[in-house]
């Protein structure tokens, strides 16, 4: 039988658990700790990757696309929000 609202519940609780201002800000990779703002900083550049690669198959997109200053905001942009979803305890 189903809950009403129990999968919710389920799906918040890797975000709870990483907002918890108790935590670290160093995440576990195959035994090895990674620092959370080089982690922040990777996951950043592989979206703005791929929203630049998007952007760049659109007509229009194309001219805001192969801007290197577009790029830059891009990655600034993600890796920040990243950061604050993930390693800040709010």
């Amino acid at each position: 039988m189903n809950q009403p609202g129990r999968g919710t519940a389920l799906r918040l609780v890797p975000l709870l658990v990483a907002a918890s201002p108790g935590c670290t800000p160093s995440v576990d990779v195959l035994g090895v700790y990674f620092p959370g703002w080089l982690i922040s900083a990777i996951t950043g550049i592989v979206l703005a990757y791929g929203s630049v690669a998007w952007l760049g198959r659109r007509p229009r997109g194309r001219e805001l696309a192969e801007s290197g200053l577009f790029f830059v905001a891009l990655v600034t942009s993600f890796a920040l929000t990243v950061w604050w979803v993930c390693f800040s305890g709010f």
